[in-house]
């Protein structure tokens, strides 16, 4: 099988690492359209959004950490800087503002507070406690759940989150009550029921071949958490259950090529809707398995309705 080659403009770095990064300048693609150009330690060029990151503290010539937020099937990778003040995982105390309330796409009652963190910007911080809500507090210990493009994901420290009745890593029913449409977020969503009458939302655009429809019964796993404090529900998937091996066509061999010289081959198949899934594997492995038209892999799980996939130590003749 010939080898498809696709060069990354970058080199190659570890998803999940943190990385020294030099700001070299600052470049503008048009009004409030400015970008940091940070170069990694192997001297590449990365752009990064300058709008996301005020009140950082970020001048030409600074050396920056950066966390290596994602590495996408093609090579693109997204950074995330060190926050000055706070590190996901941790908790602190933020300012409270003020509160308020709206009905959100489900109509429920969505009850949040305005705080306000050490560089002087506001978040929204949902409230499920209702004493807490009643009796508003000075401060607030905020879980910092996540950071991404300068924006903190807090959940209120020790207290309620989302639906007690619901444990995760367990599987539910739910009926799709409804498909609505949330202006906020600019997306559709399946409105599942569960068996005691609560609603919860599923994004429609990752499950649009799964040809769900109202009225359906899915069986969902509770995965977590959001950053947003909802439940994150993955129905189960039309082909294939997350533990058990499976059969797949092999689509094609590549190789990426980084800017350092490193070399990745990747084997990629098919899934049972005819989409490709991405598999890093070493040369040897790699050359062993193109060869083939199918192949073996267990389904480690599935995330937002796409298989993710560990090779079988046994494969077919």
């Amino acid at each position: 099988m010939d080898i498809q080659y696709v060069h990354i403009p970058n080199a190659r770095l570890t998803e999940g690492a943190i990385y020294p990064f030099r700001i070299n300048k600052t470049v503008s693609m048009g009004p409030e359209d400015d970008y940091f150009v940070l170069e990694d330690p192997n001297g590449c060029k990365i752009l990064l959004t300058k709008s996301y990151y005020d009140g950082y503290g970020f001048e030409t010539g600074q050396i920056i950490d950066c966390r290596v937020d994602k590495i996408n099937c093609n090579g693109k990778v997204f950074l995330e800087p060190t926050h000055p003040f706070y590190c996901e995982g941790k908790a602190y105390f933020f300012d409270f503002i003020c509160k308020d309330k709206f009905k959100n796409i489900l109509d429920q009652e969505e009850h949040f507070f305005i705080v306000r963190d050490r560089l002087k910007k506001e978040w929204k911080l949902r409230i499920h406690d209702k004493k807490v809500w009643n009796d508003s507090p000075k401060q607030i210990k905020c879980l910092v759940v996540r950071i991404k493009k300068g924006q903190l994901f807090l959940q209120a420290f020790g207290l309620q989150q989302a639906d007690p009745n619901l444990q995760i890593g367990k599987h539910y029913s739910f009926r799709i009550a409804d498909e609505r449409y949330d202006p906020t977020r600019k997306a559709s969503f399946y409105v599942l029921r569960d068996e005691a009458g609560n609603d919860h939302m599923l994004k429609k655009k990752h499950y649009d071949r799964y040809a769900l429809k109202k009225g359906d019964t899915v069986n969902c796993l509770v995965q977590q958490v959001s950053a947003d404090g909802f439940l994150i529900l993955e129905p189960q998937h039309p082909c294939y259950v997350s533990g058990k091996s499976y059969q797949f066509p092999v689509d094609r061999l590549e190789e990426m090529v980084f800017t350092d010289g490193y070399r990745q081959k990747v084997l990629v198949l098919r899934d049972c809707f005819g989409e490709e899934i991405k598999l890093h594997m070493d040369d040897r492995t790699a050359h062993l398995l193109a060869s083939k038209r199918f192949i073996h892999a267990k389904v480690k799980e599935v995330v937002k309705g796409k298989p993710e996939l560990e090779v079988s130590d046994e494969q077919p003749i």
